[in-house]
């Protein structure tokens, strides 16, 4: 048996270049991917301002000295208030959001594409992209010094000293990979819910205390859900209790109304079966209102 070589096999044809998805360098800093990002950025901000919505309705409460559970809020019916009330704060957002992609969509236009590589460019520098979510997210710090009434300067430098001394590095090593990335985002957008929610919860009890002080709610706190009601009150055998004026009814809780009596500054339980109401108004509009409390007309 003789050993023989083999002559070499002819070249076969070259394989062809594996194809990439069309417009796929192109879609780097594109309106396309613009909207996918913040795609992962919505549903950390609803659930930090979900979170901090059901920490408002204790404040709110707490302005007449109760807790939700004692005027007959139970966790359910919380959940459905702030259910409607995100529903009408994206429906709010939705149109700001859609302008801002028009915007850019024309400007990128406009520009055949150099602000969409402008923005990519400037997402490329680790540092640049670090401190921008660093900024982002020095909005909850600023969101909660209002809920504590600080305002003017020291509220700007605790957002810069945060974001420049506490978050700006951790986000640049962050950027260092793609889950270090997402994980980024993810984080600044909870921080943005966050400052955002601080805000509304501020904004209703803003509206509890005008309330208390004058019966009247802002529009936050209608939209979280917070019953402004005030009716005459009266015994079962006719008897005006609340003395010529009307008291706010907060709920009821175990077979009993639960009032708050502006002219006492207290909180009263009457049982349903002998509490009458009449006179029933919610969100009154008073002509002259009076502090807490007021003369029937």
């Amino acid at each position: 048996m003789t050993n023989q070589t083999l002559p070499p096999a002819p070249p076969g044809p070259a394989a062809p270049p594996v194809a990439t998805a069309p417009g796929t360098a192109a879609a780097r800093g594109s309106v396309l991917e613009v909207m996918e990002k913040i795609g992962t950025v919505v549903v950390p901000i609803a659930v930090a301002v979900y979170a901090l919505l059901y920490l408002g309705f204790e404040s709110v409460y707490d302005t007449f000295g109760i807790t939700p559970e004692q005027a007959g809020l139970t966790q359910a019916s919380i959940f459905g208030h702030l259910v409607a009330t995100l529903v009408l704060l994206f429906l709010t957002l939705l149109p700001l959001l859609g302008l801002v992609v028009g915007v850019w969509w024309l400007l990128d236009r406009i520009t055949r594409g150099a602000a969409g590589r402008v923005l990519d460019r400037g997402r490329e520098q680790p540092w640049l992209a670090a401190a921008v979510g660093a900024a982002l997210s020095g909005v909850a710090y600023w969101g909660m010094l209002g809920i504590l009434d600080v305002t003017g300067t020291p509220v700007l430098i605790t957002v810069v000293v945060v974001g420049l001394f506490c978050l700006l590095v951790p986000y640049r090593l962050l950027r260092a990979r793609p889950t270090g990335r997402a994980a980024m985002r993810v984080l600044t957008g909870a921080l943005v819910g966050v400052g955002l929610g601080f805000v509304l919860v501020g904004w209703m009890t803003q509206g509890a205390e005008a309330v208390h002080d004058r019966g009247q709610a802002n529009l936050v706190l209608q939209l979280t859900g917070f019953s402004n009601q005030w009716a005459e009150v009266r015994d079962d055998s006719g008897k005006l209790l609340s003395k010529g004026q009307r008291w706010l009814v907060l709920g009821q809780d175990s077979g009993a109304y639960v009032f708050y009596d502006c002219a006492t500054a207290g909180t009263i339980r009457r049982p349903i079966d002998a509490t009458v109401l009449s006179r029933i108004e919610l969100d009154p509009e008073f002509d002259d209102p009076r502090p807490c409390g007021y003369a029937a007309k």
